[in-house]
């Protein structure tokens, strides 16, 4: 891995940032970003939401839901709460435990 070394005033802005901070080439070409450290609020925020219960669903089994929906969207023109609840439970029926529409 190659590596580059910050001069100390570089490394000092770097670490001061609250922003993204975008590294150029000499031609001014943004050729990386830096994401600063996160705070301690987000860093407690991020705990909070880790220790919820749940339900969790990954990326995946959203994505899936909202094409299913989708379809019926595109199929039907359109529907309403209940029907959106019905097909979500016809869903479940064939996937249980998959994701559930909350109240």
């Amino acid at each position: 891995m190659t590596r580059l070394f910050l001069t100390p005033e570089q490394a000092q802005l770097l670490a001061a940032a609250a922003e993204p901070v975008q590294i150029c080439d000499p031609q001014g070409k943004v050729v990386a970003t830096v994401q600063p450290p996160p705070s301690a609020e987000e860093i407690a925020e991020v705990r909070r939401r880790a220790s919820s219960p749940g339900p969790w669903y990954t990326g995946a089994q959203v994505q899936a839901r909202l094409r299913a929906l989708q379809e019926e969207w595109d199929q039907t023109g359109g529907f309403d709460r209940e029907h959106m609840r019905e097909l979500l439970d016809r869903l479940n029926a064939v996937d249980p435990g998959h994701m559930r529409a909350k109240e």
